[in-house]
């Protein structure tokens, strides 16, 4: 029982399963967003070169970072289902 508690308290109480399927999905759209502004990249001059290729960045790092540790969460099941929020509120 112990142990149940004990993962029951690693997992945050906001991660759902819904939660973390809209994050991979935002995350998805956050690098498609990176991949438009890498194809448009070599038609642009001047200083937006500059601002454009840190926002490349920022989209890459944070999508595939949200995209990574979502997915990772869903595989390894660290998250509340509806039944376990249930069952804690009975005890």
């Amino acid at each position: 029982m112990a142990d149940h508690e004990e993962d029951i308290n690693n997992r945050r109480k906001g991660d759902t399963r819904v939660g973390l399927t809209l994050r991979v999905l935002v995350a998805a759209y956050v690098l498609y967003l990176a991949y438009g502004l890498i194809r448009g990249f070599g038609e642009t001059a001047g200083n937006d070169r500059i601002f454009i290729a840190i926002a490349i960045g920022v989209f890459l790092i944070g999508g595939g970072a949200i995209l990574i540790l979502s997915v990772r969460k869903l595989i390894r099941k660290e998250y509340m289902d509806a039944d376990e929020d249930a069952g804690d509120e009975k005890q």
